[in-house]
């Protein structure tokens, strides 16, 4: 009886054996790794939850390049932003920030777009809930001109307080807002893809009900204006995919299209050249027609790069997206692999985060740690 399995205890311990050097030789090449110090200022002022998602996939690239703070200490998206969190059930102010702003590596502005910013019965220490505000803006962009290299997601600009302080920002990066944002969805009826405050403007501005079926896209302007594009009639397919240009392929290594399901902004870049990457749409003549009529751009910029007294970076969507963050980041080569296995597929979890933002990020890092750009 014993002879019979002992073909099979074998074969488990070899097994074993293999799946253990697998793993156990990229955790020691982690661990053998040189820490790189750079001093980068998170700047998260979403209304807190316990999600963290606005930068917490930010905070998994760190520590799994091994990038660390000047004491020597690793980043913990729990603590190391500034911003809001929740102590004993209340809303407090984590941190804001300092006077002196231009002694950083990099400046990161995000936000968790899932959550509004402008929720009257939302208070922070007696006040009402703030996102950026023109302080803020204005030591971000004194930072700038000093050299700070300046990384921003859309999320984080919506999120600001006023319009003011989006203005302060928008010639550091090289960009203006149009004023429409836009998300592709899969069933125009659901209430989860299209937002109550969508469909109830709408029906006030157009005196009709929100009757919309099928797959499109929804464009929503700042001030309440609603456009439809509809699969079959505006929209082939309705699917937006991201897709570098030949600079932007050569810069990061990402040569396929991806596809983007989350809402993005839709922006006028200074200048073409620095767009890195744009949103593909499948638009037709109607579509197009109807963007025009709006005065929308016909091409949505996704990546721009902007050169000034510094380098910034800005991402017309939420690109920096983590939901499951994974003790995986102390394996070496990890963050490739995930890049290259990662099926591009609707309902695969974070997928636009491995995919895009993780080769991207890093190229940017990248840049930081060298101190100069790869163009220059």
């Amino acid at each position: 009886m014993n002879r019979n399995h002992r073909p099979l205890t074998v074969w488990a311990l070899a097994s074993l054996t293999v799946v253990s050097v697998v793993l156990v030789i990229p955790w020691i090449l982690w661990q053998s790794q040189a820490q790189i110090p750079l001093n980068i200022m998170i700047v998260d002022k979403s209304k807190p939850d316990l999600s963290y998602i606005g930068h917490k996939g930010l905070v998994w690239i760190l520590n799994q390049q091994k990038i660390v703070q000047q004491t020597g200490e690793h980043y913990r998206y729990e603590e190391d932003y500034y911003g809001y969190d929740i102590q004993n059930g209340i809303s407090r102010i984590k941190r804001t920030l300092p006077d002196e702003v231009t002694d950083t590596d990099l400046i990161y502005l995000t936000a968790n777009h899932h959550i509004s910013s402008t929720d009257p019965n939302e208070h922070v220490e007696g006040k009402a809930y703030e996102g950026l505000t023109i302080y803020d803006a204005h030591k971000i962009s004194e930072a700038a001109t000093k050299g700070v290299t300046i990384v921003a997601e859309f999320s984080a600009l919506s999120n600001a307080v006023s319009n003011m302080a989006k203005e302060q920002l928008y010639p550091i990066l090289g960009m203006k807002s149009s004023g429409w944002q836009g998300k592709s969805v899969l069933d125009l009826q659901s209430a989860d893809e299209v937002p109550q405050n969508v469909r109830m403007n709408y029906e006030l501005r157009e005196k009709k009900d929100w009757s919309f079926q099928g797959a499109g896209i929804v464009l929503v302007h700042e001030e309440g204006r609603v456009i439809v594009l509809k699969q079959g009639q505006d929209v082939k397919t309705g699917d937006i995919k991201l897709a570098f240009t030949q600079e932007g392929r050569e810069w990061c290594g990402i040569t396929g299209d991806i596809h983007y399901s989350e809402w993005f902004d839709i922006i006028v870049p200074e200048q073409q050249a620095s767009v890195l990457a744009w949103y593909k749409t499948d638009l037709t003549e109607n579509g197009q027609q109807k963007l025009m009529d709006a005065g929308i751009p016909a091409e949505f910029a996704a990546l721009i790069r902007h050169e000034g007294y510094n380098r910034t970076y800005y991402m017309a969507g939420s690109f920096g997206e983590l939901e499951h963050y994974s003790f995986w980041r102390r394996i070496k080569g990890w963050d490739v692999l995930k890049t290259k296995l990662t099926p591009d597929q609707e309902g695969v979890p974070d997928r636009f985060y491995w995919k895009a933002y993780v080769p991207v990020m890093k190229k940017i890092l990248q840049e930081v740690q060298t101190g100069r750009a790869p163009w220059q």
